[in-house]
């Protein structure tokens, strides 16, 4: 999620997933309303475009169905003045303010940003970095946890036993692993694809940035129907003078132990960037001066939807029996809160809102079919 593209919007959603969308695009806005968005993590308002040859006859992409409202024709001279244009272009917005914002993702996932210490303190917030659990202890009569263990390695290696009733795995493409280590005995697996799931990207510095741009907002182009076979290229801008260059593949790489094993693919940025340069306003001589590089694993699911929910009691593992309690009413378990594949950062604070309401017995803001999850009885897993 930290090197991802960074945009946001209330649309582009499957229909059962709309609600959940708007709401989670709410919350975006109120955030940044109330902490400085802008200053902090480049919040702003953000126009998407998509352009193709006036002669093309595929399937769009994006589709027409994607954004809030049917597409807008727009003139070639308003596109982004970093884009090389051409006459034999076709030029349609597909979505802007306030539709659709926009947000510096390694920025906004620094915590520390946001919140000082003693905000973390009244939240009851407690990092453990660079640690591992090393035991679950359950409360099987009440379908829930009684603590966990943990060991921190830090300069002296510490154990930790922390109290708690819920267990959450939120841990993206990572999150079947965590999940099969943590209940190797669960009657459940989670089906999250962990091999086909990467991109690679790369920032580069904008050619043609005066900071006076930066008062209307950024700007994201896709050129899909411009490549051929699967390949996906879009450019977004950011306030201060970069531009994220992305959508484009990867090859298939299992994903590593740790976050911080991945790394990009050099192979695949060069033909990236081979691609997008002719689509940017440079001097035939002018270098790219590339600030970064990286590859994103996506958290895709098998069914592609979003994981959120509570994990059944029977299926955490060892043959729990079922003793008549009602899992969504008890407070405590097991939740997932994965799957969210391109779409984690719009979905993250209303899929966050919604799994805490449902571990403190709330009635949830907007209801989230529980995909992955639902289809598989305690019946089934003892079969």
């Amino acid at each position: 999620m930290g090197q991802s593209t960074g945009g946001l919007g209330d649309f582009g959603f499957v229909s059962d997933l709309s609600p959940l969308g708007s709401l989670s695009y709410c919350l975006h806005k109120e955030f940044a309303d109330k902490f400085g968005g802008r200053e902090k993590w480049g919040f702003s308002d953000l126009e998407i475009y998509r352009v193709s040859p006036k002669n093309f006859s595929g399937d769009l992409s994006p589709p027409v169905s994607w954004g809030p409202a049917p597409p807008v024709e727009k003139r070639v001279s308003e596109l982004p003045n970093w884009v090389t244009t051409s006459d034999d272009w076709k030029v349609r917005s597909l979505a802007a303010a306030p539709h659709a914002a926009h947000v510096y993702v390694t920025q906004a996932t620094r915590v520390k940003a946001h919140l000082t210490p003693e905000n973390l303190v009244e939240l009851g917030v407690q990092f453990y970095l660079n640690s591992e659990v090393t035991s679950i202890q359950k409360n099987d009569q009440m379908h829930a946890f009684a603590s966990v263990t943990i060991k921190a390695h830090e300069k002296k290696s510490r154990t930790y036993t922390i109290p708690c009733n819920s267990i959450v795995i939120a841990a993206g493409p990572w999150s079947g692993r965590v999940f099969s280590q943590l209940f190797p005995n669960s009657h459940l697996k989670l089906r999250i694809n962990s091999t086909n799931s990467a991109g690679n990207h790369a920032t580069i510095r904008n050619p043609r940035w005066p900071s006076s741009d930066d008062e209307n907002g950024v700007s994201q182009v896709f050129l899909n129907n411009f490549l051929q076979g699967s390949d996906r290229l879009d450019i977004t801008s950011y306030l201060g003078g970069m531009l994220y260059v992305g959508g484009w593949g990867a090859n298939p790489e299992p994903v590593p132990k740790y976050a911080d094993n991945v790394e990009a693919q050099p192979d695949q940025i060069r033909a990236m960037l081979a691609v997008a340069r002719p689509f940017l306003r440079l001097e035939p001589d002018q270098e790219l001066e590339v600030l970064s590089t990286g590859r994103c694993y996506r958290p895709l699911a098998e069914p592609n939807h979003p994981i959120i929910g509570k994990v059944p009691w029977c299926l955490v593992g060892d043959n729990t029996p079922e003793t008549g309690h009602n899992n969504w009413t008890i407070h405590g378990g097991l939740y997932i809160n994965t799957g969210h594949n391109s779409d984690g950062v719009t979905l993250g604070p209303g899929s966050g809102k919604v799994l805490s309401e449902y571990i403190l017995g709330l009635p949830p803001s907007v209801t989230v079919p529980v995909v992955g999850l639902d289809k598989i009885s305690c019946q089934q897993s003892h079969l």
